[in-house]
């Protein structure tokens, strides 16, 4: 164990006698000498009395925590020698955290020989090693030395009283400094590096994780002061100095100064100096400032030395002399209290401006302007891996200094202006004057010219897009270099910025990456020329977060705005106010539907401009015209029959040996001939056409000339599927090309990869379709999650005589244009966000589409000829049940997520959200906006004072659920990492548990087969690895595996490529293997398994088999979820050996919620019939309100699962003699087997708390290979497993 075990302060420690030496302390019972955080326990030594202590303890069961006394042992050990391994602690001596990781490290984690491992370097370096180590002492007497040491200990404790504390006898002594007045002199260090030495300082000048949490994760890097607010000396506007602290979160504590003066192994003090260090955790002194005080005061020593004089209350009396110290600290520089120097490979920079080479390169070219021709090709700029962290800090890697930005300007208006003569460029311009845009050019930069915000409205295809950005920049490239314009276009999807900017370069006949560039989440292709660049809204928030001002950009033009996403709406705020900070900056609203006023009026009433449309007319079929013009029947045992009681006599017909069109026919001759006995002469237009019969919609087409045999088989459909063969069947109506339409590309709207994947398969069995005879057509998928390259491919020409057909999501409505497209098929449905009530939580939804996604829709057939389409509902549901326009996601999608977002901003984090959701164009209701601000508290990722936590600002990063995106993290961190996925894919899914109506009690039998650990989210864990098993024998053993297990293969399919996205997420905010790509994990999958196991590695899963810390995982994922589970008195049976307790039934139990009351579980859980729960919790995903109140996937979880990951406060209380350790103001209540027991667990609880905020601190903190971080784990999954 270390010499003085570690630090009386550090992480919360003792500071007084008590503090000393863990290891020279009796080691049973365990005494802590350290408080932990006022969230974590709150030590009540009187007892609960009166009213309060009846309600309380009417509230639950007391169920017991008991520890083994080899868990006890090992605890106890691991606490102990805990306290030597914080490398935090030598950072608040001034050494930067790196360097004390490394010698922690190379010392074996021993606190006391790696500080003065540390110190020695620093004294030897700067007095050389004879003045630290001097020759001839050895014939100095020990005990003479050791006796005067007593004497001055002695004297010491008289005169500093308890601030004085030998830490170990004749070793480590300790002086706690008076800065009564110093804490203020602090803050005037770091104040007086501003500019004007102001005195006090603007809230948005500190940094807000330093206020919050006592450290940043950037350290002395922070752009922002790391000091408490002052306003006056009163100490108004201090923080709450007695608030409790959050889950993960430590809350601010006053400042402490101590002098610490170390006698290493035969140290001759008085005769020889002394170690002396001067140490604080008040971050507003810089680091170097400290270590240079441990200079002055090791320089001390050295003199007094010289005579044999006693020097530590001189150097206490230095200490608090504030003239001297304040010089002393206004140090801003010190070798080691930067990183150590690293070496590395350099890699090739994307701005040349930066670099040498890059300089000497820019230079070379701006030498030799003629070095090719009118139509050189220049050099290919690479694509670029760029990480969410690393678009943070993207203003400081493109920047560009103000004469580099100078010269690359000037060369690009001297490559436009020869590039007006370059035959390429006209052949483009040419195509581009065709266009409808390029007759509003001379009006728009008019505008633009005039006001601050424009907005443009412009019908898909009109140019806006490609042409619009490319005026803006022409214009200032005919002009002076210092006025050239850096225009940023946000698109909503990936593909559309990678796509359209791809376009625009060929336009200007250049490379990609040159004066027009792309950036999307993960990857960039961009150079310090580029003058335009293309990217993801999400791309542009992120650099707002490191660049609040966009100083160096003149236009921003957000592109199809009309899609109200939510990240859309909220830039929109953003810009709304950026724009009275940048008067000279240019905002451009585009969107592809006619409601510019809405916009316009948003932004103080801003002129717009409309560019009309350039189609060819387009047939607008719907489905009654899709089965006329195919013949399609509906087949006996097809999944798209209607179920219920309009369907009896179809499946009644299964027996017949009829053919199957008979039988159809059969049955509409009679229902037809029975209407001229039918009275009924007019249906409600409100009533959809799912719900009614042959003889209903007969009479709602029957002047539309339907025919009868159509009706017939929309009356057998059900209408609310998306029918695949009707499409198959489309499809071969146009590729035979049996009418009279011109041939041309085919584009299918689906709304989901699992409805592209079922239609690309089913046409693969097609012989029309699957080329094996001869190739008449080539089929492309397309959608977000295909590479770059494959999503090109559908924007290929196919040969003569080939018919082209893109399955595609509803990507290729707006972001994508495919110019040779004729024939539209549109399902009418897509995938939407929104917000489930029951798991009060985001879905990703399949919904029907609007009118105006419709009308897009079809739009995309007229781009170059008469066009076709086809829409996959009726045209009474077309004009009658289609909402006009989506409503705003922002209105329609929990909030949580937008609440980080909003906070991770430096213009809104110390602005009240409901102010700040006041403001946005439609705003959701504030209802809303409350919910989410609890969720995030109970969550642990917003404090009470809406100020981010660590695990907040990491769950900012992420584009998930707050919920699901803490089980992604927390599974990362406890190396469970493929369950975490996949629970967490299914939890933002949907259950793949199929429950048909006529095989529930068969498909609940099936469920029960996969339970353990009373858990539906271990069964669905179960499930999801047998199809991965049944998947490596191919396509048909998974199928028959989903059938009979009752599995939806669509489902699962789902679920595996969002562990993939999941997967690519934490690798990208550094919580795992770096470089991780969804799709190069797709390839690295083996038989339909997900690959995701293979792609992260044996030590992110070394737990992935622990179903009780899986279980663990979800308590702190769900938390507060929770419900108690209460047992009815006991019932007890008389046997031959007495009286025997009864088990209750399963419907004797109570499921008691907080806040609901009773509640019931659902039958399709696998906990529907359980008798008896080893611990009386669960946690609950789904709520939902029917003829009563039950919960859905729900999971049993341990008393120590809830001690160690429950959210909210851990209390611990002395009542009636006995430890209470209780959650959730006691609604959760445990009792300790012992007071050793509730002690151990207390420690071990602030111990995990500070592991997880170190590791959000510093996602690449390696928990494996960190003794303490491993050791901290290991006992954690000890305990869950065995107790």
């Amino acid at each position: 164990s270390s010499r003085d075990g570690g630090r009386g302060r550090g992480r919360g420690r003792g500071r007084g006698r008590g503090g000393g030496d863990r290891s020279h302390q009796t080691p049973a019972p365990f005494k802590s000498s350290r408080p932990l955080p006022s969230s974590l326990a709150r030590i009540r030594p009187s007892p609960i009395t009166g009213e309060s202590s009846r309600q309380v303890s009417s509230t639950m069961p007391m169920q017991k925590i008991f520890m083994t006394s080899e868990n006890q042992k090992q605890l106890r050990e691991l606490l102990r020698d805990l306290q030597s391994l914080d490398p935090n602690e030598p950072f608040e001596y001034g050494f930067d955290r790196e360097r004390s990781k490394v010698a922690l490290q190379c010392s074996g984690g021993d606190f006391g020989a790696t500080l003065e491992q540390l110190l020695h370097q620093v004294f030897r370096e700067r007095f050389g090693r004879e003045a630290v180590t001097p020759d001839g002492l050895e014939a100095v007497p020990m005990d003479e030395c050791l006796n005067q040491r007593q004497e001055e200990a002695l004297a010491l404790t008289a005169i500093f009283g308890e601030r004085f504390t030998e830490r170990i006898a004749n070793t480590v002594w300790s002086i706690t400094l008076d800065f009564s007045l110093f804490s203020l002199s602090g803050n005037k260090i770091a104040q007086d590096e501003s500019r004007g030495g102001e005195r006090s300082v603007n809230n948005r000048e500190i940094c807000k994780f330093y206020l919050k949490s006592k450290g940043c994760r950037f350290g002395d890097k922070c752009r922002f002061k790391h000091q408490i607010p002052i306003t006056d000396r009163s100490g108004a506007g201090s923080p709450d100095l007695t608030s409790p602290s959050q889950p993960g979160f430590s809350s601010y504590s006053p400042p402490e100064y101590e002098l610490e003066i170390r006698f290493p192994k035969g140290n001759r003090y008085p005769f020889q100096a002394p170690i002396v260090a001067f140490s604080t955790n008040d971050e507003s002194m810089r680091p170097a400032g400290r270590l240079t005080v441990t200079e002055k005061l090791y320089e001390q020593a050295l003199d007094a030395a010289k005579i044999s004089e006693p020097i530590v209350y001189t150097l206490a009396t230095l200490c608090e002399d504030e003239a001297s110290m304040m010089e002393l600290l206004s140090v801003s520089h010190h070798k080691y209290s930067t990183p150590p120097p690293v070496v590395a490979v350099s890699t090739p920079s994307l701005t040349p401006a930066k670099s040498k080479t890059s300089k000497s390169n820019t230079f070379e070219e701006t030498k030799n302007p003629t070095i090719s021709s009118q139509d050189r090709e220049q050099e290919a700029v690479p694509v670029h891996s760029e990480s969410y962290a690393s678009l943070r800090k993207m203003v400081k890697k493109h920047s560009i200094k103000f004469e580099n930005l100078l010269q690359e300007n000037r060369k690009l208006c001297r490559d436009f202006q020869k590039k007006k003569s370059s035959r390429r460029f006209l052949s483009m311009l040419e195509q581009r004057k065709s266009l409808p845009a390029w007759q509003e050019k001379e009006n728009i930069l008019d505008q633009l010219e005039a006001c601050q915000v424009l907005v443009i409205s412009g019908m898909t295809g009109c140019g806006k897009t490609t042409q619009i950005p490319q005026f803006i920049l022409d214009a200032s490239l005919s002009g002076p270099a210092s006025h050239v314009a850096n225009i940023i276009c946000t698109q909503p999807r990936r593909i559309s910025a990678i796509s359209v900017a791809q376009r625009v370069a060929q336009e200007r006949a250049e490379n990609l990456g040159n004066s027009v560039g792309y950036q999307i989440r993960l990857e960039s292709v961009r150079s310090s020329a580029t003058r335009l660049l293309y990217c993801t809204t999400g791309v542009l928030l992120r650099r707002l977060e490191g660049e609040a001002d966009l100083k160096d950009v003149t236009h921003v033009i957000v592109d199809e705005v009309h899609e109200r996403t939510e990240e859309s709406d909220f830039l929109l705020l953003v810009l709304k106010d950026l724009i009275l900070q940048r008067p000279d900056m240019r905002i451009i609203l585009m969107s592809a539907t006619l409601n510019a006023n809405l916009f316009s009026e948003y932004f103080y009433n801003c002129p717009s401009v409309h560019i009309p449309g350039r189609t060819f007319p387009v047939d607008q079929f719907f489905l009654e015209d899709a089965i006329a013009k195919t013949g399609y029947v509906i087949e006996d045992g097809s999944p798209y029959l209607r179920s219920g009681k309009q369907n009896q006599s179809f499946t009644a017909g299964k027996t017949s040996k009829v053919p199957v069109r008979d039988v159809v026919d059969d049955l509409a001759d009679d229902a037809w001939n029975f209407m001229s006995f039918y009275k009924k002469d007019f249906i409600k237009d409100s009533v959809p056409d799912q719900q009614l019969s042959l003889q209903d919609l007969t009479i709602r087409y029957k002047g539309e000339h339907t025919k009868k045999s159509v009706l017939k088989t929309m009356s057998a459909m059900d209408l609310d599927k998306i029918n695949v063969d009707l499409v198959e069947n489309l499809l071969e109506w146009i590729v035979s090309g049996k009418h009279n339409y011109p041939a041309g590309a085919v584009l299918v709207f689906l709304p989901g990869l699992a409805e592209i994947k079922m239609l690309y398969e089913q046409l693969q069995s097609n012989r029309m379709f699957n080329n094996r005879g001869s190739t008449r057509c080539v089929i492309y998928p397309l959608h977000s999650t295909l590479s770059n390259e494959d999503q090109e491919a559908v924007f290929s020409k196919p040969p003569e005589g080939v018919t082209k057909i893109i399955i595609s999501t509803n990507i290729a409505e707006t972001s994508v244009t495919i110019d040779d497209v004729v024939y539209v098929i549109d399902s009418g449905k897509m995938k939407e966000k929104g917000y489930d009530a029951s798991k009060s939580m985001e879905s990703l939804e399949e919904s029907w589409v609007s009118r105006a996604n419709a009308l897009q829709r079809k739009g995309r057939a007229g781009r170059v000829a008469s066009g076709v389409c086809f829409h996959l509902f009726t045209s009474h549901c077309f004009q009658h049940h289609l909402a006009e326009q989506q409503l705003p996601e922002i209105q329609r999608v929990p909030l949580e997520q937008l609440c980080l977002r909003i906070k991770i901003l430096e213009v809104f984090a110390e602005q009240p959200l409901e102010s700040v959701f006041s403001r946005l164009i439609e705003p959701p209701a504030m209802g809303s906006v409350d919910m989410a601000k609890q969720r995030l508290q109970d969550l642990g990722a917003l404090t009470a004072d809406e100020r981010l936590t660590p695990l907040g600002y990491h769950l900012a990063s992420l584009p998930v659920d707050v919920r699901i995106g803490k089980l992604m993290l927390f599974g990362a961190i406890f190396r469970c990492l493929d369950p975490a996925l996949t629970i967490a894919a299914s939890l933002a899914f949907k259950s793949p548990f199929v429950s048909p109506w006529d095989k529930r009690e068969e498909a609940t039998e099936k469920k029960l087969g996969f339970a353990g650990n009373n858990s539906d989210h271990i069964a669905l864990l179960k499930a999801y690895k047998g199809w991965c098993s049944a998947a490596k024998n191919g396509y048909k053993a998974s199928s028959v595996y989903c059938r009979e297990n009752f599995l939806s293969w669509r489902g699962l399919q789902e679920i595996a490529s969002l562990k993939r996205q999941f997967a690519e997420l934490l690798s990208d905010i550094g919580f795992i293997k770096e470089g991780l790509r969804a799709r190069v994990i797709e390839r690295m999958s083996s038989n339909a398994s997900d690959g995701v196991l293979e792609a992260t590695g044996p030590e992110a899963n070394l737990n992935s088999e622990n179903l009780r810390l899986m279980s663990a995982m979800m308590c702190a994922a769900l938390y507060p979820n929770v419900v108690q589970v209460k047992t009815p008195q006991g019932n007890y049976k008389m046997t031959s050996t007495g009286a025997m307790k009864m088990q209750p039934r399963a419907n004797e139990l109570r499921f008691m919620t907080k806040n609901d009351g009773c509640v019931h579980i659902h039958p399709s859980s696998v906990n529907y019939a359980v008798r008896h729960y080893d611990s009386p919790y669960l946690v609950y995903h789904e709520k939902v309100k029917t003829s009563r109140v039950f919960i859905r996937d729900c999971s049993m979880v341990s008393v120590y699962t809830l001690v160690l990951f429950g959210g909210g406060q851990v209390n611990l209380e002395l009542h009636k003699g006995e430890f209470i350790i209780s959650l959730d103001d006691g609604w959760i209540r445990f009792a300790a087997a012992s007071h050793q027991v509730a002690e151990l667990v207390k420690e071990l609880r602030w111990e995990l708390d500070q592991l997880l905020e170190d590791k959000i601190r510093n996602p690449c903190m390696d928990l494996c290979n960190c003794p303490r971080g491993s050791r901290i784990i290991h006992m954690i999954v000890r305990l869950i497993s065995t107790e």
